[in-house]
């Protein structure tokens, strides 16, 4: 049986009247029977199928107008911070804070050498080093003998507001003898020849350890040199510099020097050798040319001399090829100290201390290839009271030398190498050849020509060992021999070999042949060369 929707209505309301009067009056009890479940369903309709289309294309062009009104943006960023690719670190080399190096060897000789740096804290470091070597050839020359002792010890105190303090104390000690006499005809106890020169060095300087805010850098350094001899000569040294220097622009220096220079030398008489010194300079640096400007002012005895110091570099390609010209010039002290230094034959007495006058032009290329490092130059001095060493026979027959000065113009040919052709040998050598043209003199007494000297050396067994060879030559050269007549020495040819080889990573050994050809030359008129010598011993580090 179906119901319509006004049926449904019709029912729902007799059926709430039934519910009100019952709730007023109790209905019999009667039961209903259900028949069918209440069913309802839609009608069924028709699909109305509507087909979409699109509308017609607009092919007409429009040009669009934009107003972008400016507005600068402020971005704040992190710098980027760079960050290396992992890679695995070498291994690192272990400091090691001391070495020691003993040795002797024939004819009787000895070697000693060590040295130890310490840093406590921050504030404080420092270092002692000691040398001392000794050889005596007596059985082939008489009295063919030396000794060398040298002791240096430093330190630096760092205060605060990057401020640093440099202390040093160095002392040493040379004794000699004189045994350029003719060996067939005269003997002389080694006493009787004997000749020490000993040295005290005292220094310091105040200075800043790190560049300031101003971009300033300055020192103040006092040097101090007390110099006795065997024969109560005396020579004392005062120098006093003052040093600043203002960065701009963190590469371009400018310098300011003034310098103090005292001489005193003192044996029958007493002579003075004052020299004052100012020093400004400039350098101006670029990616292609370095540019140097400035002088040197010296004066001495109220004479005042004017030196250049400018020096013009220009890198061609890189590193690798540079070349370079400038001048510069000074006054070089001829002190007993500088002429002992150079020949330790000299006379004591009869020898004026003067100043070499000196002006040098120069030029030349250097560069460094990576596996090459080398520097060529040529240059012209034109040298004012140039030492010159002339042969003076004392009154027992015994060779010693003074000083004479003359005027020279010098020509200088030099060359420097260093190369490694294959791994782990390393080649370098320098050759120098010098032509004076003397004022007044016949020649340049006792000064070489031709210099050079040429080494190599090869490590293997990772570091353990190396082998080593050496060569140094020079030309004849002119001297006065004992009637006063030039003559030249003999030229050298000095070849050595060496060696050495670690046991552990703190103790090894080394071994030197030196003068392998035996040359016996006379670098000073009538004092040959030690022939043959090898030393021979044991090294540590700790």
């Amino acid at each position: 049986m179906f119901f319509n929707h006004k049926s449904l209505l019709t029912a729902a309301f007799f059926f709430a009247a039934i519910v009100t009067a019952a709730a007023q009056k109790t209905l019999p009890n009667e039961s209903v029977d259900v028949t069918k479940d209440f069913d309802v369903r839609l009608l069924e309709s028709n699909k109305v199928n509507v087909i979409p289309t699109l509308p017609a294309l607009d092919t007409s062009t429009k040009r669009q107008n934009y107003v972008v009104p400016p507005k600068p943006l402020t971005v704040t960023y992190d710098a980027p911070k760079l960050r290396p690719v992992g890679v695995k670190a070498g291994k690192k080399e272990e400091i090691y804070n001391g070495y020691v190096k003993l040795g002797g060897g024939v004819p009787t000789s000895l070697y000693g050498e060590g040295g130890y740096s310490l840093r406590p804290n921050d504030q404080f470091d420092g270092k002692v080093w000691l040398r001392h070597q000794r050889i005596d050839a007596g059985k082939a020359v008489e009295n063919q003998a030396m000794a060398n002792t040298d002791l240096l010890v430093s330190g630096n105190y760092f205060l605060p507001q990057n401020m640093a303090v440099e202390g040093k104390v160095g002392y040493s000690a040379d004794r000699y003898h004189f045994y350029g006499y003719d060996r067939d005809s005269l003997s002389f106890d080694r006493e009787a020849v004997r000749q020490d020169i000993k040295i005290l060095d005292l220094g310091g300087r105040f200075y800043n350890s790190e560049r300031t805010d101003a971009d300033l850098n300055f020192s103040i350094a006092p040097k101090f040199y007390l110099l006795n001899d065997y024969y109560s000569n005396k020579e004392t040294g005062f120098d006093f510099g003052i040093t600043a220097s203002k960065w701009f622009a963190d590469k371009h220096p400018l310098r300011l020097t003034i310098r103090t220079d005292l001489t005193r030398y003192e044996d029958t008489a007493t002579q003075k050798l004052n020299n004052i010194y100012l020093q400004p300079s400039f350098t101006f640096h670029t990616d292609i040319l370095k540019l140097k400007i400035g002088g040197n002012f010296a004066s001495n005895r109220d004479v005042f001399s004017i030196f250049p110091d400018a020096e013009l570099t220009l890198r061609v390609f890189g590193d690798g090829i540079q070349i370079f010209a400038g001048a510069n010039g000074d006054l070089r002290k001829n002190t007993y100290r500088t002429m002992s230094e150079y020949n330790p034959f000299i006379q004591s007495r009869l020898s004026e201390l003067r100043n070499t006058k000196i002006s040098t032009y120069f030029g030349g290329v250097k560069g460094n290839l990576g596996w090459l490092d080398y520097n060529g130059q040529v240059s012209y001095s034109k040298a004012s009271d140039l030492a010159l060493y002339q042969t003076a026979i004392d009154d027992r027959g015994i060779a010693r030398f003074r000083t004479l000065y003359d005027t020279a113009n010098i020509f200088s040919l030099q060359g420097t190498v260093k190369f490694s052709p294959i791994q782990n040998l390393t080649i370098s050598g320098t050759l120098n050849q010098s032509v004076f043209t003397m004022k007044n003199e016949l020649h340049a007494w006792g000064l070489p020509g031709l210099e050079g000297n040429f080494s190599g050396i090869y490590t293997l067994l990772d570091g353990k060992a190396s082998v080593k060879a050496a060569m140094y030559i020079a030309d004849r050269i002119n001297l006065r021999n004992e009637t006063d007549v030039a003559d030249k020495g003999g030229a050298l040819l000095d070849f050595n070999l060496g060696g050495t080889y670690r046991f552990s990573k703190n103790f090894g050994a080394f071994l030197d042949v030196n003068n392998l050809l035996n040359n016996r030359r006379e670098r000073w008129f009538r004092y040959p060369m030690v022939g043959t010598n090898v030393l021979v011993g044991i090294t540590a580090r700790f």
